[in-house]
């Protein structure tokens, strides 16, 4: 178990493979495991570096306010601590969020950003979402704000084919991610308004979403990828919003084609 004292929090991480660094940020609600299908495919040719968030997984539960700030300046902390001068980057959801507001702030850090069922603005659906999930929290608690998660996040099928898996998945969750947390950073996400500031972002840009997303569906990647000025956009068909869990195997397919394009350096940095 790997982990880092920062100024104000401290910072839990998986670190496996060498070469150059890959660092995986995982969304709202989540942490490090929901990279556990993709990191042994990247291993093999990166030094692949997957984190809790504060206030997600095992890493320090501190108290809020939070914001895309917040989050993104603990990952420029975390690299200056590893002597990361830079790196490729894989956000799922509001990790995706978090690595725009990184790539704003230290865009020197990034060597290429991979934005997978990620948003840049909050719209009025999506805001209903979050107001809702923040509700269940509120009123109902855990086990009831991860069966609403599973909703939006997979495919009913995926959904009846893991059911033991997923009843086991809300037991350690509820465990090690306690509520006012999960608020602080639901009230994070609601504030999440890049959109307008991502055409000065020049870094090469991958955003992948999944054709039967109903949190953060295709077309929020596709303002994304309108707006960064060197992107591409790819849909994967038969998935929802967690694309790292449900096709794993896919998503790492088009990842590799993509950092096969821009030719990342295979000495770390």
């Amino acid at each position: 178990m790997n982990r880092i004292e920062l100024n104000s929090t401290d910072i839990f991480y998986e670190d496996n493979g060498t070469g150059y660094p890959v660092v995986l940020v995982h969304g709202m609600g989540s942490d490090h495991t929901v990279w556990q299908g993709i990191i042994p495919l990247l291993r093999d040719n990166y030094r692949v570096l997957a984190l809790d968030l504060r206030g997600h997984g095992h890493s320090m539960k501190t108290p809020g306010p939070y914001t895309m700030e917040l989050f993104s300046h603990d990952i420029y902390q975390f690299l200056e601590s590893l002597n990361i001068d830079q790196a490729h980057f894989i956000g799922h959801s509001m990790g995706g969020s978090i690595l725009l507001e990184l790539a704003l702030q230290h865009p020197g850090k990034i060597r290429s950003l991979t934005l997978i069922s990620s948003f840049a603005f909050v719209d009025q659906p999506l805001k209903e979402i979050f107001l809702n999930l923040d509700k269940i929290l509120e009123y109902q608690g855990f086990d009831q704000f991860f069966d609403a998660c599973m909703e939006l996040t997979y495919t009913s099928q995926f959904q009846l084919d893991n059911q033991e898996a997923l009843h086991k998945i809300r037991r350690i969750m509820g465990k090690n991610n306690p509520i006012p947390p999960l608020r602080d950073t639901i009230n994070a996400c609601l504030e999440v308004n890049l959109i307008d500031f991502l055409g000065s972002i020049q870094i090469p840009s991958l955003i992948i979403a999944g054709a039967m997303d109903c949190f953060t569906p295709t077309y929020l990647g596709e303002k994304i990828q309108e707006k960064l000025p060197q992107s591409c956009f790819k849909i994967m068909e038969g998935v929802g919003h967690n694309l790292p869990v449900e096709k794993a195997h896919e998503t790492y397919l088009i990842i590799m084609e993509f950092l096969e394009v821009i030719k990342i350096p295979s000495n770390p940095p």
